[in-house]
């Protein structure tokens, strides 16, 4: 097998490599940022969204939207449901720490659960050392973007997430600054613009993209890396290089892992502990980003298993072992309620063959046979730039 290789260099200290045999062999330790447990609250918009650009589960999709509107003379209204990711922070830790140490190297790990911090307060009641971090949601002019806020002081940091909370609610930009100035403030908090070009509202792209420049431009000056991202596309993360190369700033990796494959892009450093990782990060402006080998699938294949790993069956999790007890939907009273409390043969039969239809897609050789009818289309490779 071939040698690892750089594949971008921003400056002279910003560096990604692909997982090789040697690629971590001059590092102790790998680092992984943004990832999400049962705590996180995760809006189903994005169903349409994905499906509808995967010729194979669009008409999977339509079925479902007609049956509905047969049925209701409505629309879905995915953007009143939620899902919960279906590991406990022990269980996503400790997915993480494995993949790490299978690298040869120490873990240090960093989970950001949307706009909560109960993940990591569950670790750090039962003993495991754990940085206080979370994923803060912050509406912009008709989009949104996410900061992930890493390593807050454990004596501040309810408040802190009460205070993001609130700004998020009332979105007012001397709010929203006020927190900024605060968090960046401590040396020891990093501070990082989540997939900046992920559109998850319903705007137009372009729209999005002018407005992340706005939001930079309001904002930019306290954050101290962009993300790479795991879960998005070569396209955005070679737009995320680019972008970081025009601001001066460095990148960091985000795995955005939710479910059960662990963060296909890390960290690696030789720091012992994540302050010293994010004094690099933010005083030398030194990050090292490794993608793992699931990053080089196609992306279709992996949110069809992404999406298979949130709606099958974990007999192991009391009260949470079916998927529709981990979604939610909120009725027009406002009132939640589960799906799994509505549906208890488990939802409509066109509902119940397209999760058995997805179940089949995520079989296991159906990833191989996308690999090799895809190609590496879409994969973040040095011919790709």
């Amino acid at each position: 097998m071939r040698t690892h290789r750089k594949f971008l260099q921003i400056s002279r200290v910003v560096h990604c490599f692909w997982r090789e045999p040697d690629a971590p062999g001059a590092f102790d330790t790998a680092v992984s940022l943004h990832s999400h447990t049962m705590h996180s609250r995760e809006s189903l918009d994005f169903i349409p969204r994905v499906l509808s650009s995967i010729p194979i589960t669009r008409a999977a999709l339509r079925r479902i939207e007609l049956a509905h509107r047969r049925e209701t003379n409505k629309p879905i209204p995915f953007e009143r449901a939620f899902w919960r990711p279906p590991l406990s922070p022990l269980a996503a830790h400790d997915l993480e720490c494995r993949q790490i140490r299978s690298l040869g190297l120490q873990p240090l790990v960093s989970i950001t659960d949307h706009d909560s911090l109960d993940a990591c307060a569950d670790l750090d009641a039962i003993g495991i050392d754990t940085p206080y971090s979370l994923e803060w949601t912050l509406p912009y002019h008709g989009t949104v973007f996410h900061l992930g806020i890493h390593n807050l002081p454990a004596v501040d940091a309810r408040s802190f997430e009460a205070a993001m909370a609130s700004a998020t609610k009332t979105a007012e930009p001397s709010r929203v600054t006020e927190l900024l100035v605060a968090l960046a403030a401590i040396d020891d908090v990093l501070i990082v613009l989540n997939h900046p070009f992920s559109c998850e509202m319903r705007v137009p792209q372009d729209e999005h993209v002018r407005l992340l420049m706005r939001f930079l431009r309001e904002y930019g000056e306290w954050m101290h890396a962009l993300e790479l991202n795991g879960l998005q596309s070569a396209k955005d993360n070679i737009a995320v290089l680019q972008l970081a190369a025009e601001r001066h700033m460095p990148v960091a990796s985000g795995g955005d892992r939710h479910c059960c494959e662990p963060n296909a892009c890390l960290n690696l450093t030789n720091a012992r502990t994540l302050a010293d990782f994010i004094r690099e990060i933010r005083l030398e402006q030194r990050s090292t980003v490794l993608f793992m080998p699931q990053y080089r699938d196609p992306i279709p294949a992996r949110y069809i298993e992404f999406i298979w790993h949130a709606i099958r069956n974990y007999p192991d999790f009391p009260g949470r072992e079916r998927w529709v007890d981990r979604v939610y939907f909120q009725r027009e009273s406002g009132e939640i309620i589960t799906c799994g409390s509505e549906w208890t043969d488990g939802g409509p039969a066109v509902v119940r063959a397209f999760v058995a239809a997805i179940g089949l897609l995520a079989a296991p050789g159906f990833r191989a046979m996308f690999r090799l009818a895809m190609g590496r289309l879409g994969s973040l490779e040095p011919e790709a730039l």
